[in-house]
């Protein structure tokens, strides 16, 4: 399962990391306007080089979220879409679309999705559930993997087996004075997964003052390319 979170200590300088754990094909997706996974021929998750990043965690669903078509109403792949400049509506103003729309789920499947701009700012969006906004004032990062965030905030306990990672790398991240691309990797060494149904396949660091994603993939993290957005 995955692991993703943001810095946003140093301001100038938001970093977005990220573990994917797949256990099937995938594909990366560059050019100069974006950095994207795909799987199955859809967006997992990715940068744009507006700094806006998106992903999509799978999440035990509480029964709300189930796809259904109308007005208004996005599911989770087509946020991705949106949110990267590949949808037939560009988002610019992210609190408003989020309040406009409703988002549910793609066909028997269950996700979450986190979002980010280039300042660090981030919104939890968990369909069935609601959305969470966190402002880069809030704290100096923000993090998920696959239990929901909206059940943590309501209940305030944990109620997931995926929370060991959760709970690794939200200690290692209350620890650091800071953060670079590099101790970023540091932590998602420590939580990548080996082995078993979903290992960790492809993991990136992205540096909104780079305009850089760093990636390597099956969990070697001593090979570590780079796309540039500026080049």
């Amino acid at each position: 399962m995955c692991t993703s979170f943001v810095w946003r200590m140093a301001r100038k300088n938001v970093l977005v990391a990220m573990n994917f754990d797949y256990g099937n094909a995938f594909k990366l997706s560059t050019t100069q306007s974006e950095f994207i996974i795909l799987a199955g021929g859809v967006p997992c998750f990715g940068v744009n080089n507006n700094g806006t990043f998106i992903n999509h965690l799978m999440v035990d669903s509480n029964g709300k979220g189930d796809f259904r078509r109308g007005k208004n109403v996005v599911h989770t792949i087509q946020l991705i879409r949106n949110m990267l400049g590949k949808g037939r509506k560009v988002i610019h103003d992210i609190d408003k679309y989020l309040s406009e729309v409703e988002i549910v789920n793609v066909p028997n499947n269950s996700c979450h999705n986190m979002v980010t701009d280039k300042h660090g700012n981030v919104w939890i969006v968990e369909p069935g559930r609601g959305v969470i906004r966190s402002p880069v004032t809030d704290s100096p990062y923000y993090l998920m993997t696959n239990f929901s965030l909206c059940d943590l905030k309501e209940n305030g306990k944990f109620e997931s087996n995926s929370d060991d990672r959760y709970k690794i790398a939200d200690k290692m991240l209350s620890k650091a004075d800071n953060l670079d691309v590099d101790s970023a990797f540091e932590i998602l060494n420590v939580v990548k997964q080996i082995g078993g149904e979903y290992p960790t396949v492809f993991s990136m660091v992205y540096s909104q003052e780079d305009k850089t994603v760093y990636y390597c993939k099956n969990g070697n993290f001593l090979d570590i390319e780079k796309h540039n957005f500026n080049s």
